[in-house]
């Protein structure tokens, strides 16, 4: 190809997202053997410009982009802004809306994002301020709204999530704390309305395929079995003799109130053995309960080392189901009361018993099997 010669050719190049695979090319030769492109639109508007080491007539993708590339829209705007060196991209990357504004800013080194990237909002303001090492996520990732106040702030590590996001409401007041453990949302999250009154919100309906760690790790008695059964619940085994408690670990305390719900489907095991809810716990000799049994009874107290003290007498209440079918447990912390409930009825309501734990779930008493629907701590901020 001689100096300056033009060649106008048709190719189907998918390297880039033109919006469509089919636009003409004209290629000019330039010196130290690098060649000049334009991409046309097929109606006849610039595509692209740039410069290639290496051009192959027959396989775009075989091209080799060495310096400045530039993308448009149809209107003539420009659309995006790269720089390569011998087929790697390196520099700033820049995008533009169609309005003119920037739509994006991302440092790229060998061809992947490392740096800083900040995107905008079509206003000029900031959408998102995040940080890259090596094309993976890392440090603080921020998201703001449209009149550029800060929406979110999560830090990343190895590109997932870890430790605590928070979230605000655009007056500046924070909305909803989560914490990350290796890019998984830990179920407490605190949120709060735009006035800063807040809650503290532990749920988990089981949906997932296999047992969360908060739960497996404090299952770990010998002969017990936990399992989410899929569309069913948390299944729970004990297959010894003595209470087997599977706990999380939630921030509760003795000042404020809370709610605590689940659903509780007995499977098999005797009928005067009772299962149910633990909170406040610290140990197997330190924890509150509230327990219902297929008999038909259920009782409510607290141990305080090893020793036992009921909210109420063993009692017998008729909403109570037997086997396969699910009994709802709710207990009410309202200022110095606390309330039981079994599928909507009220069992009981006694002085509220302070305790010294921060363990809250499930009890399974002796040789039965149970699936627990799901499990919600509500605690009032």
């Amino acid at each position: 190809m001689n100096a300056q010669e033009e060649v106008v050719m048709e190719a189907a190049w998918n390297t880039f997202d033109t919006g469509s695979n089919e636009f003409r090319r004209v290629i000019t030769e330039l010196p130290a053997g690098k060649a000049k492109v334009c991409d046309y639109y097929l109606t006849g508007e610039l595509l692209m410009e740039g410069c290639f080491s290496y051009v192959d007539p027959d396989d775009p993708k075989k091209d080799v982009p060495d310096g400045e590339f530039v993308w448009y829209y149809k209107s003539g705007v420009k659309k995006r802004r790269s720089a390569y060196i011998k087929g790697v991209e390196e520099g700033m990357r820049t995008t533009w809306f169609e309005s003119g504004s920037i739509e994006s800013e991302t440092q790229i080194r060998g061809g992947n994002p490392d740096g800083t990237r900040i995107e905008y909002y079509e206003n000029g303001h900031r959408r998102r301020f995040s940080v890259f090492s090596k094309g993976v996520g890392t440090g603080a990732a921020i998201d703001y709204f449209p009149g550029g106040a800060e929406c979110s702030v999560v830090y990343l590590s190895n590109g997932r999530p870890e430790g605590r996001m928070v979230e605000y409401f655009e007056n500046g007041r924070v909305r909803r704390v989560t914490n990350y453990i290796a890019g998984r949302a830990h179920p407490f999250v605190i949120e709060s309305d735009s006035t800063g009154k807040s809650r503290g919100i532990f749920a988990d309906n089981f949906s997932a395929s296999a047992p969360e760690d908060y739960w497996v790790n404090n299952c770990a008695e010998e002969g017990s079995k936990l399992t989410i059964v899929k569309g069913w619940g948390l299944y729970a085994e004990n297959t010894a003799g003595s209470r087997l408690f599977v706990t999380a670990d939630i921030p509760q305390d003795n000042e404020h109130d809370f709610t605590i719900e689940t659903g509780i489907t007995f499977v098999s095991g005797s009928d005067f053995v009772g299962c149910g809810v633990v909170w406040g716990f610290k140990d197997r000799e330190n924890y509150n309960y509230f327990q219902v049994e297929p008999s038909g009874f259920c009782r409510a107290g607290s141990v305080r080392n090893d020793v036992n003290k009921d909210f109420f007498e063993r009692k017998q209440a008729a909403t109570i189901h037997k086997v396969f079918e699910m009994n709802k447990l709710k207990i009410v912390k309202k200022s110095s009361q606390i309330t039981f409930l079994v599928n909507g009825e009220v069992i009981c309501t006694v002085p509220f018993e302070p305790y010294s734990g921060r363990g809250a779930g499930f009890s399974v008493g002796g040789k039965k099997i149970v699936v627990y629907k799901n499990f919600l701590f509500e605690i009032i901020q």
